[in-house]
């Protein structure tokens, strides 16, 4: 990543200190030669358009703050503030080539201004590699907005795309791959990556290591089923409280086979597993009808064993979508979803075995937090997973330091709906979450909050060569102040 600060006085089914500051680190510069090299000798070597996009985009609000959802989802783009912002990209097309090997490549960056401080930063910078089933992605790439924009978390818990997206190596299959002795019945589709949180954070340089796998099952010409399992590892970089961390590549190991630390490692990691571990378990159902494809979903949050053994059961995240198959409709997709993670496997921290030994991590699943890596799942101030989940402000040293406490145990419902009316596109989602408190400090008056969005997208006025989206949000309730607020975007997208 390049980032460029200015300080003045934000798929179904799939001070007035004005010096401007330039860092770049080892893999920034490395990404952003591969990106010269490799996409330079795309661009000559194949005839595939190059496009651009570029939008303006001003967000008010009747608060110092904006609504919930005028900021939630935005790939961190949008601040908490009200705020103007400029986004532009230019990426290739990969066409309708038949070549084996195909390679895309994007650049986009994002600029904000509020009423504290101008910042700049690079928003997407990455080469993606295809070879016939697989692909390899080097850079900062974002996740794939899936069921139309209506979830509250893109159908994972633990993995939205309300923060930015963070720079590493991504090697994946392209789409469900059938397994030899299947004969069509049984397909498998994954992933494995490395990368680096480069943010403010109270363990700096931490790297993330994620995978998947999901096999799907073909039931009927009309049905089938999706189980899957999500794994995230915080691990290595260097604390002011605990010092460095391992990081070699016997540690590397460890962390990818969810395993105990060795013998330089921390007294927890050596009891429990290396770095910070999470993930989410994903059930999918999909129906495909003559009039109508709808799906459910569910996505079981973990951190430790008792999650994964399903001790904190019913915490995750179930949902319900409904694709109409008429885009032009008054109502073409709709979804509703709830959020559960008041039980968070119980208010016991221990558990004792058949032998009488008392075993730690069984209970009071303090999720998306941890004691070592202290800025929890979050990157650049945001929730990784579900923006439910509330960051604490940020420390005098910009550091977010995690999760409130006790604000990561809700009950959460969504709705989404998108439709046409009379050819003008529209999406709006209200949603309502009631929040419980830590064990042993719950809220007596439990917090709620209620906040929605209204948008019509996409507009062409007086056959102008922008694309024009306008929107209006709110919340109201106890957990945030009762605001309102809006935007207008102006996008101009084209080729060359």
């Amino acid at each position: 990543m390049v980032m460029v600060m200015v300080k003045t006085p934000l798929k179904n089914r799939g001070g007035k200190d004005c010096s401007i500051k330039v860092k770049f680190d080892k893999w920034n510069s490395f990404g952003f030669l591969f990106f010269l090299i490799v996409g330079s000798v795309h661009v000559y070597a194949q005839e595939n358009q190059t496009h651009y996009l570029v939008e303006l985009n001003t967000i008010q609000a009747t608060k110092s703050t904006v609504p919930f959802w005028l900021s939630a989802n935005s790939y961190g783009r949008i601040q908490q503030q009200p705020s103007t912002l400029v986004y532009s990209t230019i990426y290739n097309d990969l066409g309708a080539s038949s070549n084996d090997f195909q390679f895309s490549y994007k650049v986009g960056t994002t600029a904000y201004n509020t009423s504290k401080k101008s910042v700049a930063f690079i928003d997407e910078l990455y080469g993606d590699l295809h070879y016939k089933k697989w692909g390899l992605t080097v850079g900062v790439k974002h996740h794939e907005m899936l069921w139309e924009g209506l979830s509250s978390t893109n159908g994972t818990i633990t993995k939205s795309i309300n923060a930015r997206s963070y720079p590493g190596y991504e090697l994946y299959l392209k789409d469900f791959v059938t397994l030899p002795f299947a004969k069509k019945w049984l397909s498998v589709k994954g992933n494995y990556g490395d990368f680096l949180l480069n943010d403010k954070r109270s363990i700096t340089n931490t790297r993330l290591h994620t995978k998947s796998l999901f096999i799907k099952s073909v039931l009927n010409e009309k049905c089938e089923l999706i189980v899957g399992m999500n794994h995230y590892a915080q691990w290595a970089g260097t604390s002011s409280l605990f010092g460095k961390q391992p990081a070699s590549f016997k540690d590397y190991i460890r962390v990818i086979t969810g395993s105990s630390g060795g013998s330089d490692a921390l007294e927890g990691d050596q009891i429990n597993v290396l770095g910070n571990q999470l993930g989410s378990y994903q059930v999918q159902f999909n129906y495909s009808g003559c009039k109508t494809n709808w799906n459910l979903y569910w996505s079981h949050l973990f951190e430790d064993r008792s999650g994964r053994e399903l001790m904190n059961y019913p915490d995750a995240l179930y949902g319900f979508f409904i694709d109409f198959k008429k885009p032009e409709a008054l109502i073409s997709h709709l979804l509703t979803e709830f959020t559960y993670t008041k039980h968070a496997s119980g208010d016991v921290p221990h558990y004792t075995d058949d032998q009488g030994i008392a075993h730690a991590a069984s209970g009071m699943d303090n999720y998306f937090n941890n004691g070592v890596y202290q800025s929890g799942w979050t990157y650049f101030g945001n929730t990784i997973g579900s923006p439910y989940f509330t960051t604490k402000p940020v420390d005098a040293n910009g550091i977010t330091p995690g999760i409130i406490d006790g604000d990561n145990r809700f009950m959460a419902f969504n709705l989404g709906v998108k439709g046409s009316i009379k050819k003008i596109k529209y999406k709006a989602i209200l949603s309502h979450i009631s929040y419980v408190g830590w064990f042993g400090s719950e809220y007596v008056n439990k917090p709620t909050q209620t906040s929605g969005i209204f948008e019509v997208t996409d507009m062409h006025v007086l056959k102008l060569p922008l694309e024009i989206s306008i929107g209006t949000a709110f919340d109201t309730g106890t957990y945030r102040p009762v605001n309102f607020g809006g935007f207008i975007k102006l996008t101009k997208r084209g080729a060359f």
